[in-house]
């Protein structure tokens, strides 16, 4: 949010987006926001869930698996996240990134009667946060992932939310974003790949076609409207992916895939997913 003396052009509006880096307000304001998601899961405590505490789990598997502690050595709740505001207060950007998304993560693994709609709820918070603070990254299926602005953001959420009743093509947009979140390891050629899966998928589901040419076909012979160029766009783009030569047979290598081409991709058949059930709906495919 720009404030009045930035209005006024009395202190420089940020202009830069934070990619490789968090400033100290924003870091103060992601420890606010996670300080505020741990007090509503010591409060998320019900006749439900009394026995199986929410905040004693998360907390538990911050320990063991995102510190990499002993069980057995773990300390009071206070000194756990003692150590998880110290990390995103001053730690390495990219690490304290990786402790929000574990923490929604672990909140989302551990949800309760009483915390069901916790994780989702931090989602939409961090998120809020990181387009306030210019951030490029945001929280999509409980992933960080790099974005460039809200409606690529959009697109990929739509595209998973939409794909929800083919399991299928929601695993292979889940596995993109996955991939794509990985900022130590990036795989870029198997995010386009599981990208462009989840459109075959669905194509499939829909159509019982197995190419993508011939599900349009289908999809047309059942009264659905595709514009011709649009049409000629998605075969192309599909084409390109499924040649001898395409990603889908190896051979893109990483050097040529980077994130800016995964990103892409991962938006366009994101985008492409939630169009296809629109126009499958609107022809009583579905």
């Amino acid at each position: 949010m720009v404030s009045f003396a930035q209005r006024m052009g009395l202190r420089p509006v940020p202009s830069l987006v934070q990619k490789d880096s968090l400033d100290a307000e924003t870091r103060v304001e992601l420890w606010n926001l996670t300080y505020n998601l741990w007090g509503a899961l010591q409060s998320a405590v019900s006749q439900w869930d009394s026995f199986n505490p929410i905040s004693e789990n998360v907390t538990a598997a911050l320990w063991a698996w995102q510190f990499k502690k002993p069980r057995d050595e773990q300390p009071r709740d206070n000194a756990v996240w003692a150590i998880v505001k110290d990390q995103i207060i001053t730690g390495n950007w990219a690490d304290a990134l990786d402790l929000i998304e574990a923490i929604v993560g672990f909140v989302e693994r551990y949800k309760t009667h009483n915390s069901a709609e916790l994780a989702a709820l931090a989602e939409s918070g961090y998120n809020n946060t990181f387009e306030s603070f210019l951030v490029g990254y945001r929280f999509v299926g409980f992933k960080l992932i790099p974005i460039d602005s809200e409606m690529d953001l959009q697109a990929a959420k739509a595209g998973l939310d939409d794909a929800m009743p083919f399991k299928g093509a929601r695993h292979h947009l889940e596995q993109a974003n996955k991939l794509l979140a990985d900022r130590k390891n990036p795989d870029y050629p198997n995010v386009i790949k599981e990208s462009i899966s989840a459109v075959e998928s669905l194509c499939a589901v829909i159509t019982g076609e197995h190419s993508l040419g011939d599900a349009l076909k289908k999809l047309e012979g059942s009264g659905a409207k595709i514009h011709p160029a649009l049409k000629s766009a998605w075969l192309k783009m599909y084409g390109w992916a499924s040649d001898d030569d395409g990603i889908r047979h190896g051979g893109i290598e990483a050097p040529e895939a980077d994130q800016s081409l995964a990103k892409y991709m991962l938006v366009t058949c994101s985008a492409f997913v939630s169009h296809v059930i629109e126009i499958a709906r609107k022809a009583g495919l579905l």
